[in-house]
This record gives C-alpha cells, sequence and structure tokens, in this order.
C-alpha cells in the first residue's frame, strides 16, 4: 500500500510540476492554454492547513473545499493572522470590542465548517510587513508537514495577503524538507486557475458560514460577490451540473517557491 500511495504522489506531483510549466508558458506563448483540473478529493487522508489572514478570507475563498476535506474526515488547522481590529470602522468601540466582534464571527463560521484545530496569531496592522514578522510561528505550522495548504494567491492584490506568501515563501527557504502542495484562493483578485473544486453541493454551509462574518457584510456584500464569483468559476466543469465551484492556483512548493520568488522577493 505504502508503494502505490508513493506512486500516485509521484504522478500528482509531476503532473502539477507540468501544469506549472505550462503557467510559465503563458508569458512567451501566446497560444498556450491551461485548462483548470479538478481538485480531487480521495485517495489516504490528508493534514491541511489553512493560513488565513483577516477572519472571513478562509471562508470566502477556500469555505466549499474545507467543507469537502471536513467530509472525507481530513485534519484541518486553521491558522488566523489578523486582530482584525482594522476591518470595523465602529464608532465607540475599543479596540478589544472590535477584537472580541471579530473572533466571535471566526469562531462561529468555524463551527459551521466544523473546523475545530484553530490558531489566533492577533497581529496589529503594523505587524503586516515583510521586515517585522520573525515568522517562529509560522514555522512551527510548517514544520507539522501539512500535505496540503491553503492561503490567498500571490496573484490577491490585498497588501496582508501578499506579505503572508513572502513569509511562506521565506518559510519553505528554511524548511527544505517539507513540501505540501498549495493552493492558493481567490478574494480580491482573480487568479489564474489550474484547479478548481466544485462546490455545488456544499453552497449551501458556504453560505452559513459566511453569514457569521455580519460585520464585514455591513459595508460590502460579499456574499453576493463571492457567490458570482463561484458560479463563474463553475463553468469550468462544463455541463449543467455543477453550479458553484472554488478555483485555486494550484502548484506543489517548489513551483510556488520559483514563481513566487520571481513575483514577491525581486
Amino acid at each position: 500500500m505504502t508503494g502505490v500511495r508513493q506512486l500516485m504522489k509521484y504522478l500528482s506531483l509531476r503532473r502539477l510540476r507540468m501544469r506549472a510549466r505550462q503557467i510559465g508558458e503563458l508569458a512567451f506563448d501566446p497560444e498556450a492554454t491551461v485548462y483548470p483540473r479538478p481538485v480531487e478529493f480521495n485517495g489516504p487522508s490528508q493534514r491541511v492547513l489553512v493560513l488565513t489572514p483577516h477572519a472571513d478570507d478562509e471562508t470566502f475563498g477556500a469555505g466549499g473545499a474545507l467543507l469537502r476535506h471536513r467530509d472525507r474526515g481530513d485534519v484541518i488547522t486553521v491558522a488566523l493572522f489578523s486582530d482584525n481590529v482594522a476591518s470595523i470602522d465602529g464608532e465607540g468601540m475599543t479596540a478589544e470590542e472590535k477584537r472580541d466582534v471579530r473572533e466571535r464571527e471566526f469562531h462561529a463560521a468555524m463551527d459551521v465548517l466544523g473546523i475545530d484545530d484553530r490558531l489566533l496569531l492577533r497581529l496589529g496592522n503594523s505587524a503586516f510587513d515583510s521586515d517585522v514578522y520573525s515568522g517562529s510561528e509560522l514555522r512551527q505550522l510548517i514544520e507539522k508537514e501539512p500535505d496540503v495548504l491553503y492561503l490567498p494567491s500571490l496573484f490577491d492584490n490585498h497588501h496582508d495577503h501578499r506579505i503572508l506568501n513572502i513569509w511562506l515563501l521565506r518559510t519553505l527557504r528554511e524548511i527544505p524538507g517539507v513540501r505540501p502542495i498549495i493552493r492558493g484562493f481567490e478574494v480580491w483578485s482573480p487568479l489564474p486557475a489550474t484547479s478548481a473544486a466544485d462546490i455545488t453541493h456544499h453552497i449551501e454551509h458556504k453560505r452559513e458560514a459566511m453569514r457569521c462574518y455580519a460585520s464585514q457584510q455591513d459595508a460590502i456584500d460579499y456574499m453576493h460577490h463571492i457567490e458570482g464569483l463561484n458560479a463563474y468559476r463553475a463553468m469550468t466543469f462544463g455541463g449543467r451540473g455543477a453550479r458553484y465551484a472554488e478555483a485555486f492556483h494550484e502548484l506543489p512548493a517548489d513551483a510556488y517557491l520559483e514563481l513566487g520568488i520571481s513575483v514577491l522577493l525581486k
């Protein structure tokens, strides 16, 4: 059985490396195409690590995929980096009160998604800087050797999301023996998708989890925008069966490192 698993892992990584080369060719070959492949939720159980800059990114970007991981019994850990204080404009509220609101929302969403392993790092806005964060907490998470790692994609245009990618790139360079599959999800920017997960049968649960972030929906109708994005991404599957999907920029860690260094660590 171990030999079969190793072979499947090798073949999977080989396909992903091929797709990484295809993505690179897009910049030089006007006729090159990369069609997203379906994310496979089968085979041996996986250790899944989610790095979310703010409470809600994980649900908006990958909530459906996390529900599919949960259904198959995968072990999921979600690490929330921001204290989220800056995301509430509420006048008359202290920073502690704002943080409490956002943390209650986060825990409620995790309850809906069925994720018990949660880590809150409570970093303030000023901590989201490539020269500030030591990366020690992130290193400890990576050293647990996740099989799959989710975070906002390299191409997301939110400052904090890009900083989190910089931290991950540096951490992966420091720990060459840990090489998870990286699935970057989209929140603020569409991405060049290499894979997509059909979440049609999980959209109601994702909606329930998104509703938990009520403080964020006051200013922006996130549910409307995210559902529209997920409906569009379902086109990847063709036919009329898939109605909602989440798209990812999925790469093996070494390909993610090579691309990320060229994009973010010039």
